[in-house]
């Protein structure tokens, strides 16, 4: 009996005040959903700003233990064109090619963002487009995405938002050819 007394309306509160408390109550909780759902979409967004940071992270990583610092010159004498020193490098480049390999599949498959990618694909491509990794592309019978390697200006690897806008059938097309291989 004590509990329908309290959900019972008052006698004295009119209908004007009822009317006045329910859109109160309506109000708060529309706003309660709108910083729910606003929270909600700044943790998703921190949280993907940190898995992103960390992917970066550890691919820097990766590239720093494969390029150490005192082979770094020579390196870059061979990406120059210098071969006196490919041999020794080659294993560096197939672990270098490897570690391309792998964040190839990674971007096309969606785990590593558009936006990194972009950063590092021009060191990508000059590395590609050595003779000394062309070189050890072909002895060791890599595959890579030919629009990678080629250089071409509408290639998967440089196909930007307006280019998608700009040729979206070539776009397309290049597209799934690099996911059906």
């Amino acid at each position: 009996m004590f509990y329908f007394l309290l959900l019972s309306p008052c006698s004295d509160m009119s209908i004007l005040d009822r009317t006045q408390m329910m859109g109160i109550t309506n109000l708060v909780a529309v706003l309660g959903v709108a910083i729910v759902a606003t929270s909600i979409a700044i943790a998703v967004y921190q949280y993907r700003r940190t898995v992103h940071r960390d992917i970066f992270r550890v691919y820097a990583d990766k590239y720093d233990s494969i390029l150490q610092p005192e082979i770094y010159p020579l390196w870059q004498e061979a990406l120059a064109g210098d071969d006196k020193h490919w041999e020794r490098l080659t294993p560096v480049m197939i672990a270098y090619l490897n570690l391309i390999w792998e964040e190839c599949y990674l971007v096309s498959d969606g785990v590593i963002p558009q936006k990194l990618w972009e950063l590092w694909r021009p060191e990508l491509q000059k590395v590609l487009c050595s003779d000394f990794a062309r070189q050890v592309i072909k002895n060791s019978d890599f595959h890579f995405p030919e629009d990678l390697t080629s250089g071409s200006p509408l290639g998967l690897a440089q196909i930007t938002g307006e280019d998608w806008l700009r040729h979206p059938a070539v776009a397309a097309k290049r597209f799934l050819k690099f996911l059906n291989r």
